[in-house]
């Protein structure tokens, strides 16, 4: 809905009033690398900072202690349900249990204090070199224990997530304090655990883990190492799916994928980390070679959010708007370039790219966006840039089209915006190309409630009759003008 100004002043839009308050300050743009961003947090750094004060240049627990203290909790752990469970076999790696009889793994169990304690000792230092392998080796050896459990209640799901992050602050602590050579080799570290099999099959833990890699982006001396992390993870994804030949993944099993399954996921990276584990969970197990090509298709999207990142956070804005735009059919990248362009108020670009949106037919929803601020999707965006641009004449096609189609009452905002865009002569001929139209539509299947708002409104007995003969029941909201 509008509110109206007096002419031949600019009206004022409510709709754009709202957009421009939602993106300016519930979007989380960082002002420090001009646009969105998907993977990075600010918050990240502001922990680190906090936890510089409390870090000191104590030592850190050797390589093989550090595994030993993270290993016996999880070996008693699983001792004791093999001790309880008729059917458990012992394997080189743990035990293996039907998963009927394995008991739902509780972060209560102390099974993971071994990890708690070494990664508290790591964090602690700024002996950054040994700190991180340890850190590491807490990952790596935690998502080898989980995939041995039952974790029905994703109670170890969420503690590898808040590990993930622990590390992320860590690294920027890093990128931060850290000789770059030294920066380099803590970053590689990271980057071999994420490349390892445990992670390559589950790409948005994976992802997670990668972008460690996004505080080195901030600095000249070290970006260079956030993109040789990017192109590691890669090569590794790609490596992986040639196995299986070179256009494996190209399958039909795989190449809708993104538009029928996961299009609205990559916005959800926890969500979707959630769905990764209950798929490798599940009952119907696929063979190796789908899902690691699985990984792979899905990995090639969700990494085109770090990619993005990588480029804004480095200072490439035009790359990263580049890629942004190119990749727009990919949720949620198309919504974060309308987003950029709104916050940058180009409204005449935003009017291009969602008449673009509108118009292809393989444009996915917007999924960044409340509901309330897009009740018609990518034309909600196309009218902001037009109410910007104040270009009445469009709008007034645009409501006058939305009169014609709605059938809610929700969609009472349509009459009320074309009566505001439109001088009183305008108006009339609105009304009258709206009853020609609708006239001439032929047999209409549903009541449309904007319609009879609008009959009410300007007295129009006649066309109103017409309108009973194929809605009746319309008659007590027509009755004040029969």
């Amino acid at each position: 809905m509008t509110m109206r100004a007096e002419r031949p002043g600019l009206l004022k839009y409510r709709e754009l009033a709202q957009m421009q308050d939602f993106v300016d300050h519930e979007w989380g743009f960082a002002d420090d690398f001009d646009g969105p961003t998907f993977l990075w947090d600010p918050t990240i750094s502001t922990c680190a900072r906090h936890d510089d004060a409390l870090r000191a240049d104590t030592p850190v627990a050797p390589a093989d202690e550090a595994e030993q203290i993270i290993d016996r909790p999880m070996r008693w752990y699983l001792d004791g349900i093999a001790a309880v469970t008729p059917n458990a076999r012992r394997t080189a790696d743990g035990i293996d249990v039907p998963r009927a009889d394995m008991p739902s793994f509780r972060l209560e169990s102390q099974a993971l204090a071994g990890v708690d304690a070494v990664v508290a000792n790591a964090t602690g230092s700024s002996r950054w070199l040994e700190g991180t392998r340890n850190l590491c080796r807490a990952i790596e050896l935690t998502a080898r224990f989980l995939s041995m459990c039952e974790d029905r209640n994703q109670e170890g799901l969420e503690y590898l997530k808040e590990l993930l992050q622990i590390t992320r602050i860590y690294l920027d602590a890093v990128a931060s304090h850290a000789d770059p050579s030294v920066g380099a080799q803590a970053l590689r570290m990271v980057t071999a655990v994420a490349c390892n099999e445990d992670f390559r099959i589950n790409p948005m833990p994976m992802i997670e883990l990668l972008s460690c890699c996004l505080s080195f982006a901030r600095y000249d001396d070290t970006c260079v190492h956030a993109y040789e992390t990017l192109d590691t993870a890669l090569a590794s994804m790609d490596a992986m799916a040639r196995r299986y030949g070179e256009t494996a993944d190209e399958d039909a099993r795989f190449r809708s994928m993104i538009d029928d399954e996961y299009a609205f996921e990559l916005a959800d990276l926890s969500g979707l980390a959630n769905d990764l584990y209950e798929a490798s969970r599940s009952d119907s197990q696929p063979d190796r070679q789908d899902m690691e090509l699985h990984a792979h298709y899905r990995f090639r999207q969700a990494v085109l959010l770090l990619r993005h990142d990588l480029m804004r956070m480095s200072g490439d804005v035009d790359g990263a708007d580049a890629l942004l735009r190119e990749h727009a059919t990919t949720s949620p990248l198309g919504d974060a370039y309308a987003a950029r362009l709104i916050h940058a108020r180009r409204w005449n670009d935003l009017f291009e790219f969602t008449s673009t949106m509108v118009a292809d037919q393989s444009a996915p929803f917007l999924v960044m966006f409340p509901d309330e601020l897009v009740p018609y999707d990518w034309e909600s965006l196309e009218e902001v840039a037009l109410q910007a641009l104040d270009d009445r004449a469009r709008l007034r096609d645009l409501y006058r089209e939305r009169v014609l189609s709605s059938f809610d009452e929700d969609e009472m905002p349509a009459l009320t915006n074309l009566r505001h865009v439109s001088t009183n002569r305008e108006w009339r001929d609105q009304v009258a190309r709206i009853v020609e139209i609708y006239r001439h539509e032929g047999t209409h299947a549903v009541r449309n409630r904007v319609y009879e708002r609008l009959l009410v409104m300007q007295g129009l007995r006649d066309e109103a009759m017409r309108y009973l003969d194929d809605f009746p029941d319309a008659w007590p909201d027509l009755a004040e003008i029969l």
